[in-house]
């Protein structure tokens, strides 16, 4: 255990786990043996003054887990509470992973990484560096991410595409069977209509009801820097 590190009520930490501060480590989390927490970035030039990590409650990181530092002083790499993440998984400096994200064995963010609340990131895919997936999707793997994932879908095959929503994680997020009809009808424009994306967007807009889903879609796909995957829901 290295200097700055704090740890909240309950955490349980398994035998040669490494944790380097600055370090927050969120009450209840469980560290599994050979988990390595808070070293430095992987950047050749990296500023003396580096930042920590923080992760949230309730947190499981088993073993081999990797998760690194932010590379600016007074910033962190930030995992959200509830998350589990799997064996050998690996999170890379200045990533941001939304509360109840999952991470399976040997997957991979590079740095900058953003990924939302309640995702699913399966073994072996590795997310290129300054790359988004949207709240809710889940990703079946491997393969390289090298494009924003859209929120509440499933992503799949090679090419990666968008092969439907992630109609089991909106279920078990009380989405109702019309909210999801109403994300699907968005996701169509967005795939199939004709013009621009801000155009696209505008149709959306345009309809009735804009609920939460929606306006995560929206925003989403307005904010992307990246490009979007897309395909067929």
């Amino acid at each position: 255990m290295g200097a700055n590190v704090i740890l909240r009520d309950g955490c349980e930490i398994g035998p040669n786990a490494t944790i380097q501060g600055p370090a927050v480590i969120g009450e209840g989390c469980r560290i599994f043996p050979n988990a390595v927490i808070g070293l430095e970035a992987q950047i050749v030039d990296l500023p003396q003054d580096s930042g920590g990590v923080e992760i949230g409650a309730g947190t499981v990181i088993r073993e081999t887990a990797t998760i690194h530092r932010s590379m600016y002083q007074g910033q962190n790499t930030v995992i959200g509470g509830k998350c589990y993440i799997m064996v050998g998984a690996h999170v890379g400096h200045d990533c941001r992973v939304g509360d109840e994200t999952g991470l399976v064995n040997h997957c991979s963010l590079g740095g900058h990484v953003e990924v939302g609340e309640k995702c699913f990131i399966s073994n072996f895919i590795g997310v290129h560096q300054r790359m988004q997936v949207g709240e809710g999707s889940i990703l079946v793997g491997p393969i390289a991410v090298r494009k924003d994932v859209p929120p509440f879908v499933k992503m799949a095959g090679t090419p990666f595409r968008v092969v439907g929503l992630n109609v089991v994680g909106l279920r078990r997020r009380g989405v109702s069977a019309q909210v999801r009809a109403d994300i699907k009808r968005a996701y169509k424009i967005l795939f199939n209509e004709t013009g621009t994306m801000a155009q696209k967007i505008e149709i959306i807009e345009a309809q009735a009801p804009l609920g939460a889903e929606i306006q995560s879609v929206v925003e989403f796909v307005r904010n992307s820097k990246n490009g979007i995957y897309q395909g067929r829901v």
